[in-house]
């Protein structure tokens, strides 16, 4: 055998290996393909050829993925190694030139050249074949048992899983040979009609339902009965009386059952979705926002608005308030997003309010909320929302600091005169050297230097390096920690009122805003130091009225009322007679809940007919009023008690015989325990300590010593 016949007869594999894995990606896209069009065809139909189509993409996606083209020559050989060892790992020497081969390696060839002759095809190329051939019947039979599934009834099932409950096939009497229901849900769901093929239904509120029922025998009556009280007869659609219907519109949650000719079946439900108000989520600005001096007089609104149909309105309420006392004035304002809303579930909006074009001047105040329509025509809106412009004027006048518990209204008037001599070398600044406005400039920063540290001074804050809260000292980090010194390690554990953190001046609400504050001041500080009054003159503002909130937080007010005290009997005092001193008493009259006593004796009867399959005309009594409570819990939630209300009707109807499963029992005790406990406890007295309370064996003690 030449070396070119060697090479000939593994090209031969690698084209079959080749060939073999693109079939098997081929079949293997296609089962896959069969399987997703049967299960397309459950709710429209397709033709069964689109499965060629999208296995051919399929199946392209398959062979790059497991690089079954990129098999080349060596890889046949290294198979051939592996399965047959009398090659001796020595394969690969046949792909090679006779020129390039040395005398060893050319002996090893023709030592192995008889054996090459002699071997199989190697099984393991053909692996992936087969398999997807496997799979390709499997699939084949997973494509017949899908077509027999009806569509109706698996959409039905379908909008009862989203609600968390999964219908099971209902029982119906052997005089139904089938059942339609067709469901139209109401306009504002944007929902088609369906049908389905059981009694058992989830509708959206408001549907309108059509039940078409077919009888294998003549009927004299059929009629529907409604939460065990309603009555709706169906009306026959032919003279044999063997097709009838009934439509009805479903507002409510409930059960029913069919009579035929006098014949009751079991209890269905019929359970509603709630039409849900339109969910409303604002982002920005916040619940109450300023705008201080110097900031852009806009307020920009982020909102979010989600509902189950979909929204068709959402716009903003605005109310403008100006002025003060008996001069307040009020205007309202509609305000429309720029997106348009057109039906869909959720919106994401924003607005940008200019203040200004609102008319609104420094001192007035903006009230807004978002208002939100549905689908349904139902209406929500947002909480209230607040944006005040802040009035200079107002801040920079001495009312309401004058009375009540004055802080320190020195350092007030200290950071209004800053406020001040800014806005004096601003109108100066003309006028005046660039040397002068700079000194100037510089002293004021100065100034508000020294105000910053004697207000430090009530956060504890008695070095200037801690001042702001957030200056470290970077020295001593790049020094690391010395732990040879001992006054070094007592300082980082011990309590200091030097440290910031450990001030007790003040309650974490008016720390945290007089930290704002002495931010505020750093960064006009800043400014000022770097010949920037304008700049500055926001931030001063704004320190200027955090401060002036801390100080109306500060007070208390207690109005003078006029107390008369008793006359005190100078023979009475220091006795310890506390017999006349008696605790106030209200008395009221709770009549007893007849209702949950009737429930808890149920309770008791159906423990009893575990052992005891009986029932005498008291116990079915007590059983038939724990029921009328059952039905009325069925009627608003049927998922969670018409089960137990169904078991409950077939023990009291029961004779003799009563065959009720453990399961049963179970469920019929789990519904009562449950009604039981949602109603409202029964006050109960209190309990005696046996032993005496230790005032009480005090003054006992105290009475005797007494002459």
């Amino acid at each position: 055998m030449s070396y070119s016949r060697g090479q000939k007869f593994i090209k031969a594999i690698k084209s079959k290996w080749v060939f073999s894995g693109l079939i098997a990606s081929f079949i293997f896209a296609l089962s896959i393909s069969l399987i997703g069009i049967s299960i397309w065809n459950i709710f429209s139909d397709l033709p069964y050829w689109y499965a060629a189509a999208s296995s051919i993409i399929l199946s392209f996606a398959i062979v790059q993925f497991f690089q079954i083209v990129k098999i080349n020559e060596e890889d046949v050989a290294r198979l051939l190694n592996q399965f047959y060892p009398q090659l001796e790992e020595s394969s690969s020497l046949v792909l090679k030139e006779g020129e390039t081969l040395n005398i060893l390696e050319k002996l090893q060839v023709q030592r192995i050249e008889n054996e090459l002759i002699k071997v199989q095809i190697p099984a393991l190329i053909y692996k992936r074949l087969k398999k997807s051939a496997i799979f390709l019947l499997f699939s084949i039979s997973i494509s017949l048992l899908i077509s027999q599934i009806d569509a109706s009834d698996l959409k039905n099932k379908t909008i009862g899983l989203k609600e968390g409950k999964f219908y099971t096939a209902d029982k119906i009497l052997p005089e139904i040979a089938s059942i339609t229901l067709n469901i139209s849900p109401p306009s504002y769901t944007n929902k088609d009609k369906r049908a389905q093929k059981q009694f058992s239904a989830t509708v959206e509120d408001g549907s309108m339902l059509e039940w078409t029922i077919e009888t294998n025998q003549s009927v004299e009556s059929l009629k529907f009965i409604f939460n065990d009280s309603e009555t709706s007869k169906l009306r026959p659609l032919n003279k044999n009386k063997t097709l009838w219907t009934l439509n009805k519109r479903i507002n409510k949650s409930g059960f029913y059952q069919v009579s035929l000719d006098d014949q009751l079946s079991d209890l269905y439900k019929l359970e509603i979705i709630k039409d849900e108000p339109v969910l409303i989520r604002i982002s920005s600005p916040k619940q109450y926002s300023t705008i201080d001096y110097g900031e852009e007089q806009i307020s920009t609104v982020q909102v979010q608005v989600n509902d189950d149909y979909g929204v068709n309105e959402v716009y903003i309420s605005a109310t403008i308030s100006s002025g003060q006392g008996e001069g307040v004035e009020f205007k309202e304002h509609t305000i429309l997003f720029s997106d348009k809303i057109s039906g869909e579930k959720e919106y994401k909006l924003q607005k940008t309010i200019n203040l200004t074009s609102l008319g609104m001047k420094p001192g007035d105040e903006l009230y807004f909320f978002i208002h939100a329509m549905d689908s349904r025509n139902q209406t929500s809106r947002s909480d209230v929302y607040q944006v005040s412009i802040q009035d200079t004027a107002k801040l920079m006048s001495m009312d309401g600091m004058m009375g009540g518990v004055n802080l320190i209204p020195e350092y007030f008037r200290s950071q209004r005169q800053i406020i001040i001599d800014t806005e004096k070398i601003l109108k100066e600044k003309n006028s005046i050297s660039t040397e002068e406005f700079k000194s100037r400039s510089n002293n004021l920063g100065i100034d508000q230097k020294l105000l910053r540290l004697r207000y430090g001074k009530f956060l504890g804050e008695e070095s200037e390096g801690d001042i702001g809260g957030g200056n470290e000292d970077h020295e001593d980090e790049e020094a690391g920690v010395d732990f040879g010194n001992t006054e070094k390690i007592i300082d980082s554990y011990a309590h200091k009122h030097d440290v910031a953190e450990d001030a007790t001046y003040f309650e974490p609400e008016l720390k945290a805003q007089l930290k704002a504050t002495l931010t505020e001041m750093w960064k006009s500080e800043l400014r000022l130091r770097t010949y920037k009054p304008q700049e500055a003159l926001p931030f001063e503002y704004k320190a200027l009225r955090l401060l002036k909130d801390l100080q109306q937080k500060s007070r208390a007010y207690v109005s003078k009322t006029a107390l008369k005290t008793a006359s005190i009997k100078p023979e009475k005092r220091l006795t310890g007679e506390l017999d006349k001193i008696i605790q106030p008493m209200a008395e009221r009259k709770i009549l007893k809940n007849e209702a949950q006593s009737s429930l808890k004796e149920a309770t008791a009867i159906i423990a009893k007919l575990k052992t005891k399959g009986s029932l005498n005309l008291q116990d079915r009594a007590i059983l038939q009023e724990a029921n009328r409570k059952i039905a009325s819990k069925a009627i608003s939630e049927p998922s969670s008690y018409l089960n137990a209300f169904e078991i409950m009707r077939k023990i009291i109807s029961a004779n003799i015989n009563l065959k009720v499963s453990p399961k049963e029992f179970s469920i019929i005790e789990s519904a009562l325990q449950k009604i039981i406990r949602d109603e409202g406890k029964m006050p109960q007295a209190r309990p005696i300590p046996t032993k005496t309370s230790l005032s009480t064996e005090y003054f006992n003690r105290l009475k005797q010593v007494q002459p």
